[in-house]
């Protein structure tokens, strides 16, 4: 389509004679309604879990060589993502492993490490790292760093804080990146007794979330909440899912229509795209996808959907 409006009004007026008010006014509609969308930009934001991602292959719980570096960086090429949601990152130099100085910038949360060293299970003599959440934005792409969501750790050392990003780019759309706490995934652990407390703290971790959501609400400024919820927030009645959302603060789960493939031992997601209304309509149809997983480690895959701003 050929955008150049001057171009256009003049050899139409002349071809159709219309008198030039109400041509002008006929053209303005139509050049803003066909052309103007040319002009609209699309991302592909995705959340990642990178699964105890350290600098250091030999250091923490996941051993990786170069190749397994190589493969996260190659499969974030392939899948076009421009934001990422990182989770389990230790620190910046982690995150180079995967997303080159030349192509990305880097956000991760400010959470200090923890006070006490955590052995691996299994591997007798090695330690768990700072496990942080952050994101990975492909340089070129406007954004604002927004204070870290602090409250969502509890004041537990070892739970995670939000990472907060605004992109710039067009229509403000505001990101959080969080990793909710692991062990009470569904129904099955809300009835055991012994993952009372875990399930209590991941109770917690979604009210706050909530009021994170009531602040952006009265803002009218569109959000995404992605990450690692560590619950199925697409089975029916979800108790999690009930307390996000409502009549009064409605929001989309992005992720409900995707079926997962990443482990075949499991057949609902725990990693989410979650959007207000607003932010849902910019959400591009049919672009949301999970996958590919890549190999043993990370043990999540990617989810990712396109937002035209």
């Amino acid at each position: 389509m050929n955008c150049n409006i001057l171009e256009v009004a003049s050899t139409a007026r002349h071809d159709m004679k219309i008198p030039m008010k109400r041509f002008w006014l006929a053209a303005t509609a139509v050049f803003l309604a066909y052309c103007g969308s040319f002009d609209a930009k699309e991302l592909r934001v995705a959340a990642w879990n990178l699964e105890h991602l350290n600098a250091n292959g030999e250091e923490g719980c996941i051993t990786r060589t170069q190749a397994d570096y190589d493969n996260i960086a190659a499969t974030v090429n392939k899948m076009q993502f421009d934001v990422v949601a990182i989770q389990e990152v230790k620190d910046e130099a982690a995150a180079r492993r995967v997303f080159s100085s030349d192509e990305w910038e880097i956000e991760l949360s400010k959470r200090p490490p923890m006070k006490d060293l955590r052995e691996c299970w299994g591997l007798p003599g090695r330690y768990l790292r700072h496990l942080g959440t952050g994101f990975a934005i492909r340089k070129g792409i406007s954004y604002r760093r927004n204070p870290d969501f602090e409250v969502l750790g509890l004041d537990d050392d070892f739970q995670r804080w939000g990472t907060d990003i605004t992109l710039l780019e067009g229509a403000e759309v505001r990101l959080l990146s969080v990793h909710l706490r692991s062990g009470c995934w569904g129904a099955e652990q809300d009835e055991d007794d012994e993952r009372n407390e875990t399930c209590q703290t991941l109770r917690q971790q979604i009210e706050k979330l909530s009021e994170w959501r009531d602040e952006r609400l009265s803002e009218k400024v569109p959000f995404l909440i992605l990450g690692d919820f560590n619950r199925r927030l697409a089975v029916t009645d979800d108790w999690a899912w009930s307390i996000l959302t409502s009549t009064e603060s409605s929001l989309h789960l992005v992720t409900a229509s995707v079926e997962t493939q990443c482990d075949p031992r499991f057949d609902e997601l725990i990693d989410h795209i979650v959007a207000d209304s607003s932010a849902a309509k910019l959400v591009v149809e049919n672009s949301t996808s999970e996958g590919p997983r890549i190999g043993e480690h990370p043990d999540h895959c990617a989810v990712s959907t396109i937002i035209q701003l």
